[in-house]
Protein backbone atom coordinates (compact mmCIF):
# COMPACT_ATOMS: atom_id res chain seq x y z
CA UNK A 1 0.00 0.00 0.00
CA UNK A 2 1.37 3.42 -0.84
CA UNK A 3 -0.13 6.61 0.53
CA UNK A 4 0.37 10.55 1.36
CA UNK A 5 -1.33 12.30 4.06
CA UNK A 6 -1.63 15.68 5.74
CA UNK A 7 -3.35 17.40 8.12
CA UNK A 8 -5.72 20.16 7.83
CA UNK A 9 -6.25 23.39 9.01
CA UNK A 10 -9.07 22.27 11.47
CA UNK A 11 -6.77 19.46 12.47
CA UNK A 12 -7.92 16.61 10.74
CA UNK A 13 -5.80 13.91 8.97
CA UNK A 14 -6.23 13.11 5.41
CA UNK A 15 -4.87 9.59 4.01
CA UNK A 16 -4.39 9.89 0.39
CA UNK A 17 -3.92 6.12 -0.81
CA UNK A 18 -2.36 6.73 -4.01
CA UNK A 19 -5.04 6.18 -7.26
CA UNK A 20 -8.10 6.42 -4.55
CA UNK A 21 -10.03 9.25 -3.14
CA UNK A 22 -9.26 11.11 0.08
CA UNK A 23 -10.53 9.87 2.97
CA UNK A 24 -10.58 11.94 6.48
CA UNK A 25 -9.37 9.49 9.16
CA UNK A 26 -12.21 8.26 10.91
CA UNK A 27 -12.39 5.62 14.44
CA UNK A 28 -14.19 3.55 11.67
CA UNK A 29 -11.23 2.84 9.17
CA UNK A 30 -10.24 -0.09 10.49
CA UNK A 31 -8.40 -2.22 8.30
CA UNK A 32 -6.15 0.92 7.90
CA UNK A 33 -5.64 2.10 11.64
CA UNK A 34 -4.99 -2.07 12.76
CA UNK A 35 -2.58 -1.88 9.77
CA UNK A 36 -0.73 1.20 11.01
CA UNK A 37 -0.93 -0.05 14.77
CA UNK A 38 1.22 -2.75 13.64
CA UNK A 39 3.52 -1.26 11.70
CA UNK A 40 4.00 0.98 14.52
CA UNK A 41 4.40 -1.56 17.28
CA UNK A 42 6.68 -3.39 15.23
CA UNK A 43 8.97 -0.54 14.01
CA UNK A 44 8.83 1.88 16.46
CA UNK A 45 7.64 0.85 19.84
CA UNK A 46 9.37 3.43 21.85
CA UNK A 47 6.15 5.65 20.03
CA UNK A 48 3.62 2.94 20.42
CA UNK A 49 4.72 2.97 24.14
CA UNK A 50 4.49 6.66 24.56
CA UNK A 51 0.96 7.23 22.62
CA UNK A 52 -0.65 3.74 24.36
CA UNK A 53 0.61 5.56 28.20
CA UNK A 54 -0.90 8.68 26.62
CA UNK A 55 -4.14 8.14 25.57
CA UNK A 56 -4.85 5.43 28.38
CA UNK A 57 -7.98 7.10 29.89
CA UNK A 58 -9.76 5.86 25.99
CA UNK A 59 -8.11 1.93 26.71
CA UNK A 60 -11.50 1.18 27.14
CA UNK A 61 -12.90 2.36 23.87
CA UNK A 62 -10.24 0.32 21.60
CA UNK A 63 -11.12 1.27 17.88
CA UNK A 64 -11.24 4.93 19.42
CA UNK A 65 -8.23 4.57 21.25
CA UNK A 66 -6.30 3.34 18.22
CA UNK A 67 -7.66 5.72 16.23
CA UNK A 68 -6.26 8.37 18.53
CA UNK A 69 -2.53 7.28 18.71
CA UNK A 70 -2.45 6.42 14.69
CA UNK A 71 -4.00 9.84 14.28
CA UNK A 72 -1.23 11.63 16.55
CA UNK A 73 1.58 9.27 14.67
CA UNK A 74 -0.01 10.66 11.56
CA UNK A 75 -0.28 14.18 12.58
CA UNK A 76 3.51 14.78 13.93
CA UNK A 77 5.31 13.06 11.33
CA UNK A 78 3.29 13.88 8.19
CA UNK A 79 1.74 17.27 8.17
CA UNK A 80 2.05 18.32 4.69
CA UNK A 81 0.83 17.21 0.79
CA UNK A 82 3.25 16.83 -1.03
CA UNK A 83 4.48 14.60 -4.05
CA UNK A 84 6.43 12.10 -1.76
CA UNK A 85 4.33 9.40 -0.90
CA UNK A 86 4.73 9.16 3.33
CA UNK A 87 4.40 5.35 2.76
CA UNK A 88 6.01 3.98 -0.17
CA UNK A 89 6.41 -0.28 -0.26
CA UNK A 90 6.44 -0.62 3.48
CA UNK A 91 8.80 2.16 5.01
CA UNK A 92 7.94 5.59 6.59
CA UNK A 93 9.28 8.81 4.83
CA UNK A 94 9.19 10.68 7.65
CA UNK A 95 8.55 14.93 7.14
CA UNK A 96 9.50 17.66 9.43
CA UNK A 97 6.47 18.75 10.96
CA UNK A 98 6.24 22.50 12.21
CA UNK A 99 5.05 22.39 15.99
CA UNK A 100 5.17 24.53 18.53
CA UNK A 101 6.29 22.88 21.06
CA UNK A 102 9.07 21.48 19.67
CA UNK A 103 11.93 20.96 21.76
CA UNK A 104 9.74 21.04 24.42
CA UNK A 105 7.00 18.28 24.07
CA UNK A 106 8.24 15.33 26.60
CA UNK A 107 7.00 13.35 23.09
CA UNK A 108 9.88 15.19 20.87
CA UNK A 109 11.97 12.10 19.31
CA UNK A 110 9.45 9.92 20.73
CA UNK A 111 6.07 9.91 19.14
CA UNK A 112 7.61 12.90 16.46
CA UNK A 113 10.43 11.47 14.74
CA UNK A 114 10.72 8.40 16.46
CA UNK A 115 13.58 5.89 16.44
CA UNK A 116 13.15 2.93 14.13
CA UNK A 117 13.93 -0.51 15.71
CA UNK A 118 16.16 -1.98 14.21
CA UNK A 119 16.23 -4.89 16.70
CA UNK A 120 16.01 -8.15 14.64
CA UNK A 121 14.11 -10.88 16.33
CA UNK A 122 16.39 -14.59 16.96
CA UNK A 123 14.90 -16.07 14.13
CA UNK A 124 14.95 -13.31 11.78
CA UNK A 125 18.52 -13.52 12.44
CA UNK A 126 18.62 -17.16 11.96
CA UNK A 127 17.05 -16.86 8.78
CA UNK A 128 19.03 -14.77 7.34
CA UNK A 129 22.31 -16.22 8.37
CA UNK A 130 20.86 -19.32 6.48
CA UNK A 131 20.43 -17.20 3.54
CA UNK A 132 23.61 -15.77 4.48
CA UNK A 133 25.58 -19.45 4.42
CA UNK A 134 24.38 -19.98 0.62
CA UNK A 135 20.54 -22.02 1.76
CA UNK A 136 17.28 -21.13 -0.35
CA UNK A 137 13.64 -20.21 0.82
CA UNK A 138 12.59 -24.06 0.18
CA UNK A 139 16.14 -25.34 2.40
CA UNK A 140 15.56 -23.05 5.24
CA UNK A 141 11.97 -23.63 5.70
CA UNK A 142 12.79 -27.97 5.88
CA UNK A 143 15.72 -27.16 8.04
CA UNK A 144 13.54 -24.91 10.26
CA UNK A 145 10.47 -26.96 9.65
CA UNK A 146 8.88 -23.58 9.10
CA UNK A 147 6.56 -22.73 5.93
CA UNK A 148 8.29 -20.99 2.70
CA UNK A 149 5.88 -17.82 3.86
CA UNK A 150 7.25 -17.42 6.93
CA UNK A 151 10.98 -17.55 5.81
CA UNK A 152 9.93 -14.79 3.10
CA UNK A 153 8.01 -13.13 6.24
CA UNK A 154 11.21 -13.18 8.22
CA UNK A 155 13.50 -11.94 5.53
CA UNK A 156 10.99 -9.61 4.43
CA UNK A 157 10.62 -8.22 8.10
CA UNK A 158 14.78 -8.37 8.23
CA UNK A 159 15.46 -6.16 5.72
CA UNK A 160 12.81 -3.68 6.51
CA UNK A 161 13.99 -3.65 10.53
CA UNK A 162 17.61 -2.64 8.50
CA UNK A 163 16.29 -0.87 5.39
CA UNK A 164 18.04 -3.44 3.24
CA UNK A 165 16.49 -3.90 -0.65
CA UNK A 166 19.03 -6.85 -1.20
CA UNK A 167 20.90 -9.88 0.17
CA UNK A 168 24.18 -7.48 -0.44
CA UNK A 169 22.69 -4.37 1.47
CA UNK A 170 21.76 -6.70 4.70
CA UNK A 171 24.97 -8.16 4.18
CA UNK A 172 26.86 -4.80 4.29
CA UNK A 173 24.65 -4.05 7.18
CA UNK A 174 25.10 -7.06 9.60
CA UNK A 175 28.44 -6.81 8.99
CA UNK A 176 28.71 -3.14 10.23
CA UNK A 177 26.46 -4.04 13.28
CA UNK A 178 27.88 -7.34 13.91
CA UNK A 179 24.73 -9.20 13.81
CA UNK A 180 26.33 -12.17 12.95
CA UNK A 181 27.57 -12.99 16.32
Amino acid sequence: MRFETYSTPEGDVMVAPTGEAHFKLEPTHRDFITSMITRISECYPTADKAMREAYKASSDALHYYEFLMVRRFLKCNFGHYDNVMDFDQEAFKFEFVSCPLRGECKHDQVICNPKFNTTLSEREIQVMKLFHSGFNENQIADKLYISINTVHNHKKSAFRKTGSHTMAEFITYSNKFNLWK
